[in-house]
Order: structure tokens, then C-alpha cells, then sequence
């Protein structure tokens, strides 16, 4: 969403300055850096490192930053310090992660940074109400801004043949970093049901992310006997591709806010199966854009798995409607609007303050 954010303001005409922690999602620094992005790298030394704080807030001065706009609880918190040393105003968005509740000082420092923004944003209602009841805050001071997606079109037949897949094989995909909140557990386990039920078209399922899941979830894929069809991609900049190539989508998460790729596999028009978590039940309607599963349930994946195998011309329905309801309510160019109309709110309250 950083990347899609810089390059969508960008194209706005706005001078976008993206920073990312040094060590963290290098993937991230390289994609903004060949989108003609120039990065910043603050590096954290300690989880509390006063140092970086000065220094992003010296680095704001010197870029004569108008706005700070912070994603998840890191940057959050470092975001809300240096823009009150620079005397900068700062936006905070939360994009469903719930760990920064876990801990009272984690609520603490969250809270500090989130009284101090302009905006407080959930990217789903669910994702609201946590951060205003996590935070102690109304619930009028948490503002929706869904996330927004754009269609980009991508190869299915070469990428098919990359991955070895036959004209008949049914492709699912999942995308997302192999951690336990991913469920991509769960999702094995489900596999390991469904190749043992008769009648199904060739079937494979790819999951494309990195994680320190990665080995345990190799040792179950064998353990089960499913390398013929469960295959572990590792991390992948070519994910329009995969969508193109796939023959639907799988999101088996523990937690959610409101997934951009799942608005990205909906966009795509694959029928998706997905946990009954966060912002999910907005986007996945039963019945209408796609199957809902309860969490960590491996027989209800399995079944709803073997649904859209068995029943293509109802998971075509399905992603039919699912694709509809993105195009109608999940606009990239909407979300682009909003965040626009927060930073000219935030630069108008600094200029009421007597600032520059």
C-alpha cells in the first residue's frame, strides 16, 4: 500500500517522500527505489532509539515536509515524535495489525502518536473500532478510508508454463508472508483433506510470501505428501502475473484488516475463499462475492477449496459479483481522493497554529 500510495500521489503531482526503516522490507526500498522514489533509511539501533527520532525530525526540516504520513505501529510511533519535534503534522494509518495491543506500553506509545495526528485511519470499520477501543479514544476521532486497488493485467500463459501447470490444472493461490497470523497452517492441513477426496480436476495450490513459517510449513507440506501439490513460491514481484495465472484465491488468515490482496485477487475476477476475520466479511459475501470459512477451521477450508473445484460455473458467479463490488466501492482513485482531502485538512491546521 506505501508503494501504491507514493506512486498514486505522485502521479497527483504531489512530491512524495517515502521513508523506510533500514533492514526492514528491503523488497519495499527496492520497488519505490525503481519507481524513481527517493527513499529514506533511518535505522533503528534498539526498539526505543531516541536517536532516530531526532534525526527523522531533522531530516523533515531539511525536506520542508508539509505532512507525515505513517503506516502501522513502528513508523507510527516514530512518525508522531518527529513530526512534534519538527512541528509537522502527521496522519496514522492502521491496517488491521493487532500485536500493538498486546502490551500496555505498545498502547501507550501508539496512543501518544495517534492523539497528536490529524487523522487516525482504519482501512476497515472493524479495524476502527479496535484502534478507538485499543486506544482509549471516540470513536468519532478514527475515520474509514478503505483501501483502493487498480487493475494491472498480468501473463497467465507464461506464468503457467513457469510453473509447470497443465491446461487442465486448477490454480489457487495465497499470497502473503509466511507468519502463523497468515493461516497458511491451516490452509495445508485443508489441502491434505482435499487430495484425498475423488472427482476433482488436477488441482495445485501456490503460496507466494516469506516468512520464518517457511520451514515448518515445507516439513508439514511433505509430512503430508502433498509437494505434488502444494508449492511454496517464496517472495514474488510478479503477483499480477500469478493473479492472471490463478483459478482462484485463497486467504486463510487468523487476522485482517481489509486486505489489499484480496481486493487485488477480486479485481482480478478469481472466486475467493477467505477467514471470516477483520474487514474480510465486507469484501466476502456468502453466497454473493465468495465463500466465507471460520478461522483455523481446516475441514471448512477444505470443503469450500473443493466447492470452487467442483462448481466452476458457481465460482465464476461468484467472482463475477466479487469483481463488481470492488470496481464499485474500492476505487484506487477514491482512496487517493480521500488522502488528499486528510493532508490539505493537516496543512491547513498547521497554518492555523502560525506555522510556515
Amino acid at each position: 500500500m506505501v508503494l501504491a500510495l507514493a506512486d498514486g500521489l505522485a502521479a497527483r503531482g504531489i512530491d512524495v517522500r517515502p521513508a523506510v526503516f533500514a533492514g526492514g522490507e528491503g523488497w519495499l526500498t527496492q520497488r519505490l527505489q525503481a519507481a524513481g522514489h527517493s527513499v529514506y533509511l533511518p535505522k533503528l539501533s534498539r526498539p526505543l532509539d531516541a536517536g532516530v527520532a531526532v534525526h527523522m525530525a531533522r531530516w523533515v526540516r531539511e525536506q520542508r515536509l508539509s505532512v507525515l504520513h505513517a503506516h502501522e505501529f513502528t513508523m507510527g510511533f516514530y512518525a508522531g515524535v518527529a513530526g512534534a519535534l519538527a512541528r509537522t503534522p502527521h496522519v496514522l494509518t492502521m491496517h488491521g495489525g493487532t500485536t500493538f495491543a498486546t502490551a500496555m506500553r505498545r498502547r501507550v506509545a501508539l496512543g501518544l502518536s495517534a492523539r497528536r495526528a490529524t487523522a487516525v485511519v482504519g482501512v476497515s470499520e472493524s479495524t476502527c473500532e479496535h484502534l478507538a477501543t485499543s486506544l482509549n479514544m471516540a470513536a468519532s476521532r478514527v475515520e474509514l478510508v478503505p483501501n483502493g486497488v487498480r487493475h494491472r493485467p498480468g501473463d497467465r500463459d507464461a506464468t503457467r508454463a513457469a510453473l509447470g501447470l497443465g491446461r487442465a490444472d486448477q490454480l489457487l493461490l495465497a499470497v502473503g508472508n509466511l507468519y502463523e497470523v497468515k493461516g497458511h497452517s491451516t490452509l495445508v492441513a485443508a489441502a491434505a483433506q482435499v487430495v484425498h477426496r475423488e472427482g476433482l480436476p488436477p488441482w495445485r495450490i501456490a503460496i507466494a510470501g516469506r516468512g520464518d513459517q517457511e520451514r515448518s510449513l515445507r516439513e508439514h507440506i511433505t509430512a503430508a505428501g502433498l509437494d505434488g501439490h502444494v508449492q511454496l513460491l517464496g517472495l514474488r514481484s510478479d503477483i499480477p502475473d500469478l493473479l492472471a495465472a490463478a483459478d482462484g484465491w485463497v486467504m486463510p488468515s487468523l487476522n485482517e484488516g481489509l486486505p489489499l490482496a484480496l481486493l487485488e485477487a477480486m479485481l482480478a475476477g478469481l472466486p475467493v475463499v477467505a477467514s471470516a476475520v477483520g474487514g474480510i466479511p465486507t469484501l466476502v459475501r456468502p453466497g454473493e462475492t465468495g465463500v466465507l470459512v471460520p478461522t483455523g477451521n481446516a475441514e471448512a477450508l477444505a470443503d469450500a477449496l473443493e466447492t470452487l473445484l467442483r462448481q466452476p460455473h458457481r465460482a465464476q458467479a461468484l467472482a463475477h459479483e466479487g469483481r463488481r463490488l470492488v470496481n464499485e466501492q474500492y476505487s484506487f482513485d477514491a482512496m487517493i481522493d480521500r488522502y488528499l482531502s486528510i493532508y490539505r485538512r493537516a496543512i491547513h491546521s498547521r497554518k492555523g497554529l502560525g506555522h510556515g
